[in-house]
């Protein structure tokens, strides 16, 4: 769906307004660092593009009171945050109401599928250690690119808040991938 409009135009040339053409630049040039942080901020893979189109419908309706005093990078994640916030909701609610069904297997051969989730354990399980304030920070910045200005705005925060939660978070991290090296290399020494 999202991937067949991203094929040829969103709309026709010769009846495309400024603010069409505006959307579809905004659509084509942030869909993926949409999709990223629907699934980060815990989407469910089969809704994510769903999730997409929600957000994307509330940027066509919005984009024209856009006036770039952030960037559209920090404008997009808070639309995106809301979003996914409201899917979570309506998670529960259903989860409450239906028993959970398991996911299918993997398309990909044992050993592929075996490393892969070893990889996305290993990173669910840093993440984990962190606090949500220092995660969404990590993440925005670490995983995404976002600029230490563009977090604090993204999520109403103090500059020095934000690099004070990346500072512990980045160690934290150090911390994680040296014990993941000892216990690698053989363990404890002594």
């Amino acid at each position: 769906m999202i991937a067949a409009a991203l094929s040829g135009p969103l709309v026709d040339s010769a009846q495309a307004s400024a603010a069409d053409r505006e959307f579809e630049a905004v659509y084509r040039e942030h869909v993926g660092f949409v999709w990223r942080n629907l699934r980060r901020l815990g989407v469910p893979e089969p809704e994510i593009e769903d999730a997409a189109h929600e957000v994307f419908l509330v940027v066509l309706r919005r984009l024209p009171e856009f006036d770039g005093s952030a960037a559209i990078t920090t404008w997009l994640y808070a639309i995106t945050r809301g979003i996914a916030s409201n899917r979570r909701r309506g998670d529960q609610r259903r989860q409450r109401r239906h028993a959970e069904v398991p996911e299918p297997g993997p398309a990909e051969g044992p050993a592929e599928w075996l490393e892969r989730s070893q990889a996305a354990a290993t990173v669910a399980q840093f993440l984990a250690s962190l606090t949500p304030e220092q995660r969404v920070v990590f993440e925005l910045f670490e995983i995404e690119g976002l600029r230490a200005h563009e977090v604090s705005a993204a999520l109403d925060l103090n500059v020095n808040t934000v690099y004070t939660r990346l500072r512990a978070a980045r160690s934290r991290f150090a911390a994680f991938v040296a014990a993941l090296h000892g216990g690698a290399a053989g363990g404890s020494h002594g």
